[in-house]
């Protein structure tokens, strides 16, 4: 008989939670585990391996870390026999449990065995499988139907229905659903209409807002709640959060619902519905803004978009997505200028700037910038040293290269190899002494207990023997992804050295991005430190202006 390297797979959604009192029944995390590892342990052939857990994960897709590993393992072969509780806890979603259970796993060469359903794929096709596929599939159809038909009832009668409390606004403490006006809040949101009604863009809007030190409205929420933040949360305002609080109907005493939706029960990525399929409910809460401001603000919003909408669809730069801010990390942003000459010709260039620096009204960051013409011949001249020096020695600069890249021991493999030839013989040893054992346990010359016990030291010795098997070929592996990457490197460099000018397709085939230093005023003149990213082998030296 077949020895089987046994996965648990347990899975527990929020929506089970909830519904069964902290998981105190059959379908908790703990339950199901205990369940399932005392029915192994009642199986002479079967090896508990690992277990897999997705706790608060849906049924109704099978993107969950738990599953991916799992199958990861099934794959790699370290695992040929995946059990659970019941078919529901594998996936609710008739089309994709049918492929991974009829299809892949069978392909595999893994059984699959459904506790309370009586389910085991070792006695061949199960008729009543596919049924059972297709009532979960059903069940998480018709949970979905009726939670949208009581989101939708309720975004009728006005009720709030999103998790996060609109900047100026509180919760009311007598009714969940309805929003009451924060008094310190509600004074900056006015503050950032009367602003906007003057003419003040969205940048410099955010900008006054950042000079008085004014937290913006995810620090706020937090500080209120007197909790530690749990994200990267900017801590400046910035001109897209100005632009939505601008746009808001939510300050005028309206509440807009179901403005986003997902496509299918099936699928939870959300889309933006059409305006004519949102919910907007009036005067359902006090308003922080009159409708005379509003309006005054509507209209310049409304400006903006109408001259948007009318200007040429934007071209992109030659560097556009490459440059990055050495200080923030942010792609930096085109800017196109123009200069009157002495003689009055009009010359036009283009530079790039620090996004975060744009964005929080010139108060966060620095400007970054760099003119384009500049940048270009900087990476002309950075291509040419290389291929110079690659001319000169090559096989130098690649061993350098190799030793940056994966470190001194790695670069010599043979010592590697050496050991990963004993890791093959001793797996061989240890594949023996398994059939040895089961021979033996098959002629009674031992126990079941016995054998339980020896097959258990064997396969935890042939799993470290194994990890160490895979990791030291992933160490080989790597060395030779690196030669390539270095000599796929040289090549291009060597292929572009004889460009007179730079293109876009000379960028992309080279260049992983281009990290751009402030400029420093010192003594002796201005200098800018340009860090130049390339394809396969990263940075190589450090130019500056």
């Amino acid at each position: 008989m077949k020895i089987y390297k046994v996965g648990k797979y347990i899975r527990l959604s929020n929506e089970s939670k909830g519904y069964h009192k902290s998981g105190e029944d059959s379908v908790s995390i703990e339950n199901q585990e205990a369940m399932l590892s005392k029915f192994i342990g009642m199986m002479p052939d079967w090896i508990e391996t690992r277990t897999y857990v997705d706790d608060g994960a849906s049924g109704a897709n099978f993107n969950r870390q738990g599953f991916l590993d799992m199958m990861e393992d099934v794959r790699a072969g370290v695992i040929n026999l995946v059990i659970v509780k019941d078919l529901s806890r594998f996936g609710r979603n008739y089309l994709e449990a049918g492929r991974y259970l009829e299809e892949e796993l069978p392909a595999l060469g893994c059984r699959f065995v459904s506790l309370s359903d009586g389910i085991d794929t070792e006695n061949g096709e199960n008729d009543i499988m596919p049924f059972l596929n297709a009532v979960n599939d059903f069940y998480v159809r018709d949970v979905r139907r009726r939670i949208k038909s009581v989101m939708t009832a309720k975004a009728k009668e006005g009720h709030k229905l999103s998790g996060t409390t609109p900047y100026g606004y509180d919760i009311n403490p007598k009714e969940r659903h309805r929003l009451i006006i924060d008094s310190y809040a509600s004074n900056v949101v006015r503050k950032m209409f009367e602003l906007r009604a003057t003419g003040m863009g969205y940048s410099k809007v955010a900008g006054e807002l950042n000079k008085e030190n004014i937290l913006p409205p995810r620090l706020y929420y937090f500080k209120r709640q007197e909790r530690e933040t749990t994200a990267i949360i900017t801590a400046i305002w910035t001109s897209r959060t100005v632009k939505l609080m601008l746009n808001n109907e939510v300050y005028i005493g309206h509440t807009v619902s179901l403005k986003r939706g997902t496509r299918s029960y099936r699928d939870s990525r959300e889309y933006k519905r059409d305006e004519n399929e949102w919910i907007r409910v009036e005067n359902t809460h006090s308003a922080i803004i009159d409708i005379e401001l509003w309006d005054k603000v509507q209209a310049l919003n409304n400006a903006v978009k109408a001259n948007a909408a009318n200007a040429s669809e934007p071209k992109q730069s030659l560097f556009s997505g490459l440059v990055v801010c050495s200080d923030c990390c942010t792609k930096m942003g085109y800017i196109k200028r123009q200069e009157v000459k002495k003689d009055g010709r009009i010359a036009a260039f283009g530079a790039y700037g620090c996004r975060t620096y744009t964005r929080s009204g010139g108060t966060a960051c620095s400007t970054h910038r760099i003119l384009e013409k500049n940048l270009k011949v900087i990476v002309l001249s950075q291509i040419s040293e290389m291929a110079q020096q690659i001319k000169i020695d090559e096989s130098g600069i690649a061993k350098q290269l190799m030793e940056r890249l994966v470190g001194d021991q790695k670069t010599d493999t043979s010592a590697v190899i050496r050991e990963v030839r004993k890791l093959e013989q001793q797996l061989y040893v240890l594949d023996n002494q398994i059939e040895v054992l089961y021979d033996d346990r098959f002629d009674e010359r031992i126990t079941n207990a016995e054998f339980a016990e020896r097959a258990s030291r064997i396969e935890a010795s042939r799993a470290i023997a194994e990890s160490r098997f895979e990791l030291l070929n992933q160490s080989i592996e790597e060395v030779k992804d690196k030669h390539f990457d270095i000599s796929r490197w040289t090549s291009l460099i060597k292929e572009k050295s004889t460009a007179l000018e730079v293109d876009r397709e000379l960028l992309e085939a080279l260049i992983e991005k281009i990290e751009i230093g402030e400029r420093v005023v010192t003594d002796g003149g201005t200098t800018q430190d340009i860090r130049i990213f390339y394809r396969h082998v990263g940075c190589i030296t450090t130019p500056s202006l």
